[in-house]
């Protein structure tokens, strides 16, 4: 008999065996991708799971923050 496997919402934590209207984010540093869900690929190390739009948009909005906020200054190193 198969397992079964339950994926977890990212945002707020629901979980379903069954995702049908999930989506995945795909991402690094530099490249952000939009999923519709796909089990294989929902599976794939790295992949995040979100339960819908809007917790999916949530989490884009927090990475684009991080990637366009500027450098926080480091007033422990010497200036030269």
């Amino acid at each position: 008999m198969a397992a079964v496997i339950q994926y977890r919402c990212e945002i707020c934590g629901t979980e379903s065996s069954n995702p049908i209207h999930w989506f995945m984010i795909q991402c690094n540093a530099e490249e952000l991708k939009v999923l519709k869900w796909n089990t294989e690929a929902a599976s794939a190390y790295g992949a995040r799971h979100y339960c819908g739009e809007a917790h999916a948009g949530v989490y884009i909005s927090r990475w684009l923050e991080a990637s366009c906020s500027p450098s926080i200054p480091d007033f422990n190193r010497a200036s030269r």
